[in-house]
């Protein structure tokens, strides 16, 4: 049988398509790997590029802070200050500061605090102020946010970037110590005022350069630029990688906390400057991956193409041969390489094969022949011989009858008779296999009252059991359809099974029962011994040619081995089917199911067939 190509999970074809494909997505595979890895790299050295901007810059912010700082903690700390600032408070209640308590002794002139420098007490009063003269002195400060918390503060304060307000119009931010009494209690506080726009501060953020579209920005608190090289949005909110820039690139940032006040400094890049040197590695890497793609599939496309066309008009060969077609030739492809020795080796088997099959067509016909002339001269000589036999048993019948003999001479004639019977039986039964074999055995289709067949079997049945101490029992339904097949078959049929039955039984009880199945519309029959039993071994060929019902091949009981290969002959005439379970020294069980109805037409193609 030829097999369906569908039924292959894999054609030659694609599999040379699956190839392509995979060397397409290791290719994809290996570029998107290489390619992340070039863009992690790039990025950790983009942003190490970044930190140590902000470290530079962070450490001199840090330093520029600090000196201001410790001129601040240094005086806040200072026994004069607290005494001056409470003289300062005793002439401010009289109307006057007196010159001696003037502060001008403790002014330094500080880089950090270009806003300028101020004292106040307890009460939010300005008391004092470097330069002087401002505006605001003499004024209460307490809803300043830098001395808002002035009883509670113990340490340092720096506040958020602030706008313009009281103390400076332009933005700025305060750093205040408080200024205590011999007693511990915070008096006042002394404070600075760093001009976030001075030269000074501006000077050191400018020193990074603004190139690929850098940035450094330093971050209060609360989030707001207070400082930048590049325009900065001063108390604007900072910039982090999730915004993008005007072009719609995301930043690249990276950040580092002050040591000495609560901000950060922040540097950036967009993503695209960035990282320019491996997006132009990649992309080169893009073309020469595609490049070698279609160069890979303008040379290799061909020649999969010719290697799966040989293929496959070499398996369409081997199918066509396998299908049993030798009249083909196989196509020989011009290149020499191993497909052309394949195809090459193909041809001849076929040939070869084609020689084989004609000569054993040519030995089967001579063997069907000489079976046909065997069959023929076996039937004839059955034929001629069962004329005879006939006359044999019918003249012991006569003298058994009507000649007294004596007990030796009664014996003799019993065994005469029994001999021919046997034989006479061994002829019918090898005609009827021969007619089964060549198609020519009648058949008759007509209606058939199982009860009234049984009836007519069980003389049979007492005749079989006679001496032998075996009991039949029919289990038969009074009301059953009736059968349209071949009553004579199914007869034979039937005595078969019961005289095996009642051969192999020894002693007990063989049971023939009837039962109708109405779908499929079948008539079942059983035949059930407990006689001695069919080996395992022995049960796939007990319908064999001369098998006896053990599956030996010798000779027992009385028997030739040609009944149970009529019973299935005759079986399959009238569609049917016939099984047998068996267990050695419990019995057997013959099932026979039979359909209700055949037709003629059928019965006569089943015999022809």
């Amino acid at each position: 049988m030829t097999r369906s190509r569908s039924s292959t999970r894999w054609s030659i074809r694609a599999k040379g398509i699956a190839l392509v494909a995979g060397y397409a997505l290791v290719l994809v595979a290996v570029y998107g790997t290489f390619t992340y890895w070039l863009l992690r790299r790039e990025n950790h050295q983009a942003h190490e590029r970044l930190r140590q901007t902000v470290d530079m810059v962070a450490a001199e912010l840090d330093s520029y802070i600090d000196n201001g700082r410790q001129r601040l903690a240094l005086v806040s700390q200072l026994p004069g200050l607290t005494y001056g600032l409470r003289r300062m408070q005793e002439s401010a209640e009289e109307g006057r500061i007196p010159p001696w308590t003037s502060l001008h002794y403790l002014f330094f002139k500080s880089p950090v605090f270009t806003g300028g420098v101020f004292l106040v007490d307890r009460n939010f009063k300005v008391l004092w102020t470097e330069p002087p003269g401002r505006p605001w002195t003499g004024e209460r400060l307490g809803n300043h946010p830098a001395l808002k918390n002035l009883p509670q503060l113990q340490e340092s304060i720096v506040t958020p970037g602030l706008g313009a307000d009281i103390l400076l119009d332009r933005p700025h931010v305060v750093v205040a110590f408080p200024v205590r009494n011999p007693d511990g209690e915070v008096d006042g506080a002394l404070g600075g005022i760093i001009d976030l726009q001075s030269p000074e501060l501006t000077k050191i953020l400018g020193a990074v350069a603004t190139t690929d579209g850098r940035f450094i920005e330093v971050v209060d608190q609360d989030g707001h630029v207070i400082g930048g090289n590049k325009h900065p949005q001063i108390l604007q909110p900072a910039r982090t990688e999730n915004d993008k820039s005007q072009d719609g690139d995301p930043w690249v940032t990276t950040e580092v906390s002050l040591a000495q006040v609560p901000w950060r400094v922040v540097a950036g890049q967009p993503r695209s400057l960035a990282l320019q040197q491996v997006t132009q590695v990649q992309n080169e890497l893009l073309v020469f991956g595609i490049g070698l793609l279609l160069v890979t599939l303008a040379v290799g496309a061909p020649a999969v193409n010719r290697f799966v066309t040989d293929v496959r008009s070499l398996t369409d060969a081997a199918e066509t041969m396998a299908g049993g077609d030798l009249s083909h030739p196989v196509p020989i492809p011009s290149q020499r390489d191993e497909i052309s020795t394949l195809a090459q080796t193909f041809e001849q088997m076929r040939v070869e094969l084609g020689r084989s099959r004609a000569a054993l067509e040519h030995r089967l016909e001579e063997r069907e022949e000489l079976i046909r002339l065997q069959e023929e001269f076996l039937a004839g000589i059955s034929h001629e011989m069962r004329t005879p036999l006939h006359a044999i048993i019918g003249y012991s019948d006569m003298l058994a009858d009507e000649v007294q003999l004596g007990s030796e001479a009664s014996q003799f004639l019993s065994a005469v008779r029994r001999q021919s019977q046997h034989l006479y039986q061994m002829l019918s039964d090898l005609l009827t296999l021969s007619g089964l074999k060549r198609g020519t055995l009648p058949i008759d289709v007509s209606p058939v009252h199982v009860p009234a067949l049984l009836n007519h079997l069980e003389p049979l049945g007492r005749r079989l059991c006679e001496g032998k101490g075996v009991t039949v029992e029919w289990d038969c339904p009074t009301v059953l359809p009736t059968m349209e097949t071949d009553p004579l078959r199914l007869e034979e049929i039937l005595t078969n099974l019961l005289t095996n039955a009642v051969k192999f039984t020894n002693s007990g009880t063989v049971r023939v029962g009837i039962a109708h199945c109405e779908s499929p519309a079948q008539m079942v029959f059983t035949v059930t011994d407990t006689g001695i039993g069919i080996p395992a071994e022995a049960l796939p060929h007990i319908f064999d040619d001369f098998r006896r019902v053990d599956g030996s091949m010798t000779r027992v009981h009385d028997g030739v081995g040609l009944g149970l290969t009529l019973v299935k002959r005759m079986t399959n005439l009238l569609h049917g089917e016939i099984e047998v379970a068996s267990q050695v020294g419990v019995g057997s069980i013959f099932t026979l199911r039979l359909p209700t109805r055949i037709s003629a037409n059928k019965t006569a193609a089943r015999s022809a067939a």
